[in-house]
């Protein structure tokens, strides 16, 4: 419950910021600039967080003491009932080795794809900001947005920051414990 009134704690300072950005009668322009940095923002954080969830994930499949011939997967075979205990053994290290493999390409699959996506919205974030400095700095003063407003903009996405780092806290510490 702690962690749900932390996140609670995050989206309330967030709203709050928007309500104080609004006070300050926003054009459309800074409407959409808040909305898009902000969206971009989120989406930039998640993915972040998100390949060190799945790095957290791998870590933990890799060094797990898991015993293999536990495993349900196993146990659904019929690898059990050959009685050649040689032929048995020899299907049994291929099974393990085919089932290793095919886990080990799947995360790999996972990660580079999640990485790819952190990459694209990292370039996507940072391009909003460099047009929202450009546009500030060849706009009339009437269309300009404010340095307080970029204040406000920053201190939203930080926001936003927080709470998504909070949100996958929580995630991986659920992940380890459900996991031991």
């Amino acid at each position: 419950i702690e962690h749900k009134i932390e996140v609670l704690h995050y989206d309330y300072h967030i709203q709050a910021i928007k309500h104080e950005y609004n006070r300050h009668n926003p054009n459309e322009y800074q409407k959409n600039i808040m909305k898009q940095l902000c969206q971009s923002m989120y989406k930039k954080e998640t993915t972040e967080q998100e390949v060190h969830f799945l790095q957290q994930q791998i870590n933990y499949f890799n060094l797990s003491d898991q015993s293999f011939e536990d495993s349900s997967i196993l146990q659904s075979t019929s690898i059990h009932s050959i009685e050649n205990s040689l032929i048995r053994k020899h299907l049994f290290n291929q099974y393990k080795d085919i089932v290793t493999q095919s886990k080990s390409f799947f995360l790999n699959v996972r990660m580079t794809s999640a990485e790819e996506q952190q990459d694209k919205y990292k370039e996507i974030h940072d391009l909003e900001i460099k047009r929202m400095w450009l546009d500030r700095h060849i706009m009339n003063h009437q269309e300009k947005l404010p340095l307080i407003m970029i204040d406000l903009i920053n201190e939203r996405c930080h926001k936003i920051h927080e709470c998504i780092q909070c949100i996958y806290k929580f995630k991986i510490q659920s992940f380890l414990s459900s996991s031991i």
